[in-house]
């Protein structure tokens, strides 16, 4: 994965219209995306869900915000997109299940779709936060090297999951 910092450039190329920063640009958000979407969605639909996300992210390039770190943005696409894929296989199964005048008592993969779901809109609300907020989060469940450590880094992460959570109430109504 590219630094964020080329990734940013990279975006803010492509939303000026540079087309030399596509192939780069894919290349740098293509494993992240796939990530994301192996977390949220069962394996044989990632791939299809990832390639939606890019086919978004690279169509929608131009509304990206250049304020704004790239890498949380892209993700929050791609989350969307798995979202809406387990919605609408959701509804399928629910169509498919009354056409057969059956009762669908899936309970486990019904529990596990309501928890990628929930992931998904947890990843939609974080997108809504401060670039800070969103490298602290970033930096807590992905891996990365944080440059502050300690009491610093956890008083941030503290804060940074509040308005996660009061994000996710304003757009939800859940807790």
């Amino acid at each position: 994965m590219a630094d964020p910092e080329s990734l940013d450039r990279l975006m803010s190329r492509l939303a000026d219209g540079d087309r030399a920063a596509f192939s780069p640009l894919f290349q740098a958000l293509w494993a992240p995306a796939l990530k994301v979407c192996q977390r949220l969605v069962n394996d044989a639909d990632a791939a299809d869900a990832a390639q939606a996300a890019m086919m978004k992210i690279l169509e929608r390039a131009n509304e990206y915000d250049k304020q704004r770190p790239a890498l949380p943005w892209a993700l929050g696409i791609a989350a969307w997109e798995c979202r809406t894929l387990l919605k609408r296989q959701q509804r399928l199964n629910e169509t498919s299940a009354d056409a057969a005048g059956l009762r669908s008592d899936e309970g486990a993969t019904a529990r596990e779709a309501e928890q990628k779901l929930l992931v998904s809109a947890a990843m939609h609300a974080m997108g809504a936060l401060s670039a800070a907020d969103q490298e602290t989060l970033v930096a807590t469940y992905w891996e990365t090297d944080g440059a502050v450590g300690g009491g610093t880094f956890r008083k941030r992460r503290e804060r940074a999951l509040t308005r996660l959570r009061d994000r996710f109430r304003r757009l939800y109504g859940l807790d």
